[in-house]
Formats: C-alpha cells, sequence, structure tokens
C-alpha cells in the first residue's frame, strides 16, 4: 500500500473513489475543524456552527454523466444532500462545464434548468463559473449548495442508534431507471414498447430524484437519529455508508425494500443488481421504534410512501441480508451497477 492510500499501480473503476481512497483523500484535507460532522466517508453535507444558530450546511456534488436537464439535475441532487442532514437548502452556486463546440443556446437551456430547480427547492442561484473548455467531454455542471438548519433537526448519516428501524422512502434504483430508459431509448422501447419507456424517462420526476419534501418530514420527527440520500452504488451502498458513520450493523429484510415494477424489469433485462444501482428519489431514515409509526403517519399525508425494512444492530452482527430463512452478508459495490452498461 503506497501512502496515498491506493495499492502499486491502481487504476481506479468509473465513479465513486473507494472508501479506502476517499479515507485517505479527506485525512489529506486536514479534517473537519469547526465543522459537525465534518468531511467524513458515508456523510452528506458538513454543518459549520460559524458561533451562532442556525448552522451553515454544505454539499457539492457535480453531473458528470449525459442529462437531458443537467442544471435542474445538479441543484436537486446537491439539495438533497442538504436535507438528508437536516438541512433548508438556501443558496446554490455551479461550475459549468461544456465542450468547444456547444452552442450558446444550450448553455442558456442549462441556466435555465438552474433556475427552476432552485425555484422548486427553495434556493436561491448565487452565482458560479461557465466556460467552455476541451477538457469536457460532454456537459458538466459541478454544483455546490448551502443551506441552513436549527441543531436540533441536524440528521447526520451517522448518528443512528442500535435498535433504530430503517426506513427507505418511495423505492430504489429511480435514478437509474431513468437514465437507461433515456440512454437506452431504442434498446427498452425494441424490448418493453414505448408506453413502458416513456415514463420510465420520466423517473427524475415522477416518482422523482428529490427527497427534499420526506427530508424535512423526518428532520422535523421525534425519535429520528439520521438520514442519508441514496446514490451512486445504490442502497445497498447508502446502507453500508450509514452503518460504517454509525459504527453499527443492519439487518436488513430484502423482501421489504421498495421497487417499482419498471425497474425492476429493466435491471433484470440488462443482467444489474438493482440493489447497487444509482437511487437517487429513496431517503434512508434511521428511527426508534416508538418514533417509526408517527414518522411513516407523517409521510402518508403527505403522499410519500415510506416502509421499514430493517433494523440497526451491534456492528459484530455484520451488515446482513434476510430473504425468508436465508441470510447473506448484504453486497458490496466498488463501482455503480450502471457502468457496466456498454
Amino acid at each position: 500500500m503506497s501512502d496515498t492510500g491506493t495499492r502499486p499501480s491502481e487504476q481506479l473503476p468509473e465513479g465513486k473513489i473507494p472508501p479506502r481512497v476517499l479515507r485517505e483523500v479527506l485525512r489529506r484535507l486536514g479534517g473537519g475543524a469547526g465543522l459537525d460532522p465534518g468531511p467524513a466517508s458515508g456523510e452528506d453535507a458538513a454543518v459549520a456552527a460559524a458561533g451562532s444558530e442556525p448552522r451553515i450546511v454544505l454539499a457539492a456534488d457535480p453531473i458528470t454523466f449525459p442529462s437531458a436537464d443537467p442544471g435542474w439535475h445538479a441543484v436537486v441532487v446537491n439539495a438533497n444532500d442538504v436535507a438528508a442532514t437536516g438541512g433548508e437548502p438556501r443558496w446554490f452556486l455551479s461550475s459549468i462545464l461544456v465542450p468547444p463546440g456547444t452552442d450558446a443556446a444550450r448553455i442558456v437551456q442549462i441556466a435555465d434548468g438552474i433556475r427552476s430547480g432552485c425555484r422548486e427547492v427553495g434556493a436561491i442561484p448565487a452565482g458560479g463559473h461557465t466556460e467552455v473548455t476541451a477538457a469536457a467531454r460532454h456537459e458538466v455542471v459541478a454544483g455546490a449548495m448551502v443551506g441552513v438548519a436549527f441543531p436540533e433537526r441536524v440528521k447526520p448519516s451517522g448518528g443512528a442508534r442500535e435498535g433504530d428501524l430503517l426506513v427507505i422512502t418511495k423505492g430504489i434504483a429511480i435514478e437509474a431507471t431513468a437514465i437507461i430508459a433515456t440512454e437506452y431509448a431504442e434498446d427498452v422501447s425494441r424490448s418493453f414498447g414505448s408506453e413502458f419507456r416513456e415514463p420510465s424517462a420520466r423517473f427524475l420526476k415522477d416518482p422523482g430524484i428529490s427527497v427534499v419534501p420526506e427530508a424535512r418530514i423526518a428532520a422535523r420527527t421525534p425519535g429520528v437519529h439520521a438520514m442519508h440520500d441514496v446514490t451512486e452504488g445504490g442502497v445497498a451502498t447508502a446502507i453500508r455508508e450509514m452503518t460504517e458513520a454509525s459504527g453499527l450493523g443492519a439487518i436488513v429484510e430484502e423482501a421489504k425494500i421498495p421497487r417499482f415494477d419498471e425497474s425492476s424489469r429493466l435491471m433484470s433485462h440488462y443482467g444489474l443488481d438493482i440493489l447497487g444501482a444509482i437511487g437517487s428519489g429513496a431517503l434512508l431514515v434511521a428511527c426508534s421504534e416508538a418514533g417509526t409509526d408517527r414518522l411513516l403517519r407523517r409521510l402518508g399525508d403527505a403522499g410519500i410512501a415510506g416502509r421499514v425494512v430493517g433494523r440497526f444492530v451491534r456492528v459484530a452482527q455484520g451488515i446482513v441480508l434476510e430473504r425468508g430463512s436465508s441470510r447473506r452478508e448484504l453486497p458490496r459495490f466498488e463501482a455503480d451497477e450502471i457502468t457496466r452498461l456498454p
């Protein structure tokens, strides 16, 4: 092992960098003085006390894959990270990088998407940078969201407690479903028909990849201790990140994990494991058993589906996936499942 945390001559796969490398990167950044939680593997955002209330919540995420509306997409995924920490999105900064030959009208469209996304989540476009560069093979929108949160509403990924129930909202692989139905439109239409493909491609908006509404509800519900946004690597990776950040294990009932029929059929068709497919739109919540009924009721009143799928346990019990009488370790994904597509 080298002093960078990587193996000699190791080439990293596409997507999120492996946790061991990320930990070394974070170590080199010098910790998070004044931040709680600070930069850490598995945390959605950092919270800065800034000497007063409310707290400042900071998150950054890029849109690096082709997207019909990368500006809107960047706003939503960054708002998700702020909201999943218990914050309210307030100000959005963006760096828009496009390849040479990009039409000026397209850059205006991206800006319109940013404006639309900010209106949707209650934030203000606060500026950033726009550049045409040969370093970009396609459009990249790197965003940063700044939000605010009262201390009692801060729910970091690492806040789960032993005995808490694990709740998932909406369903898994929502974002993967939209990406596949859009990027492989002809094949999906040929295999399933346009009446299947078109609603699948709209999964970004319906059921939607935003978790801001459910995170607002959860952050205000007594008994909620932690939240985490499902993104690259799917629900399995998100559960692992949440347990590792909390220093706990988990027992998850596979049959209870909510999934849409469109998602299941697409993952099966392309030979992908749905548990490891990018899943923005699902929020993980750790809630005390006493508070879970109230949480599910509040979510239901807002028209948001929520389901208990497991429980947090002692770390020595591991991270276990149960199906009937069979038990196995929760799968680990080094890269998101959709990166295996041709």
